[in-house]
């Protein structure tokens, strides 16, 4: 889990896209992860991961989304992540509610 904002000061400056930047270049964490660190709504993280998805591909870097996929039968949501970013409600094939959710990191 990425550090909460009362664990590490950020620099007064700081951002959330900076923030967001610096944390998913030094590692990979989930939606729920990031939405808790960051004490904002799941709407607001959903269009900062946008933005930092064309923020990163400007400076030749890549926003890669590992896409939720379901515990019970193992369906992966592919072409998912292009539309959305949050995890999924249930899995449209056995209608199990244990999603593992997207998980998200910088690369390069």
């Amino acid at each position: 889990m990425p550090p909460r904002d009362t664990d590490e000061l950020p620099e007064a400056d700081e951002t959330v896209r900076q923030r967001l930047v610096r944390w998913l270049a030094a590692g990979e964490y989930t939606f729920d992860d990031l939405r808790l660190a960051l004490e904002i709504p799941a709407r607001d993280l959903e269009t900062e991961l946008r933005h930092v998805e064309r923020s990163v591909r400007a400076q030749g870097r890549r926003l890669v989304v590992e896409p939720p996929a379901c515990r019970d039968c193992g369906f992966a949501f592919p072409g998912r992540s292009r539309r959305h970013l949050h995890p999924p409600g249930r899995c449209p094939r056995c209608r199990s509610q244990r999603i593992d959710p997207p998980r998200f990191r910088i690369r390069g």
